[in-house]
């Protein structure tokens, strides 16, 4: 007996369906939304120089004294007489570092300011980043010399993944100035 081929395609149809429901199968689970951010306490600045004690663009964040002293020695080694490096609580506190790279002395670098997203990590799990926002700000290029924008903030410790947001402005009033070129 021959079985008509519009009748095995409803009967295959339907049981590819059913199986399919079996396994959890049809529309897929609805996808979580990401949070609003959330506000992060706002960072506090440690040190700000552009003596060039440290000259390469720079993104870090520093968890330990180990680190901060090696940090530190190179961010102030061009200073005649350098402060001492701060006292950090790292089971409480954590510094983020700033640099620009090469600048002129008009330009400028900081961290202003941090928030909490909650996202979707690749293993499809929700969790929460740090944004670190960090503005470059264009001076109006009326010193023709190098300068390396340097700057150090303490925050609360976050000990999940962090992510810099980078901002670029440009200081008002300036005349044909060019837009800053990070030394990256």
């Amino acid at each position: 007996m021959r079985t008509p081929p519009k009748l095995l395609i409803v009967v295959l149809a339907a049981t590819a369906a059913t199986s399919a429901c079996r396994r959890g199968g049809g529309a897929p689970p609805p996808q979580p939304q990401p949070q609003p951010p959330e506000p992060f306490p706002p960072p506090a600045r440690v040190y700000y120089d552009n003596g060039g004690g440290i000259q390469d663009s720079l993104r870090m964040v520093v968890k330990d004294a180990e680190t901060l002293n090696a940090v530190w020695e190179r961010a102030t080694s061009r200073q005649a007489s350098p402060p001492p490096a701060p006292t950090v609580d790292f089971g409480r506190e954590m510094l983020v570092v700033v640099g620009a790279g090469r600048m002129t002395p008009d330009d400028q670098i900081r961290v202003d300011s941090a928030y909490v997203t909650r996202e979707m990590d690749s293993a499809g799990r929700m969790e929460e980043m740090l944004n670190v926002l960090v503005r470059t700000i264009a001076g109006c290029r009326r010193f023709n010399a190098d300068a390396y924008p340097l700057d150090i903030v303490r925050m609360r410790r976050f000990d999940g993944p962090i992510r810099f947001v980078e901002r670029s402005a440009q200081t008002e009033g300036c005349r044909n100035a060019d837009p800053p070129e990070p030394d990256r």
